[in-house]
């Protein structure tokens, strides 16, 4: 995948600025448990939540809501036309990647009716 992204460096450069956690889920596609994430219990008013390897912004803040223990959101940034997260098959699913570097978000879901858009990341 390199080459396609902008900010995507060798795994061996992202290993270096991310702790071990932050590596495994977003460079090896990991998950952490539901309801640890730093951000879990955090709804700012304004601003935007950026990809934690390339500091790529992801979403805003008012996209993000309550749900069943990870962060979700329903709308992600765009750019000239170009939306910042990018949507890929793996074997769990329909995958989030960042846009910027391609690393793992998260999974995308429709048809939950817990939003407008009727997703959640």
């Amino acid at each position: 995948m390199e080459g396609k992204f902008p900010h995507n460096r060798p795994n061996s450069e992202f290993a270096k600025e991310l702790t071990p956690n932050e590596f495994r889920c977003l460079r090896k596609a990991g998950t952490e448990r539901a309801g640890t994430g730093e951000y879990h219990a955090f709804f700012p008013k304004e601003g935007y939540f950026a990809c934690r390897a390339c500091k790529f912004p992801l979403y805003s803040s008012t996209s993000k809501f309550k749900d069943c223990g990870w962060d979700a959101f329903d709308k992600c940034f765009y750019t000239d036309d170009n939306c910042h997260v990018g949507v890929q098959r793996d074997a769990a699913g329909l995958e989030i990647i960042c846009n910027g570097c391609s690393s793992h978000l998260g999974h995308v879901f429709y048809g939950e009716s817990q939003t407008e858009t009727d997703e959640r990341h």
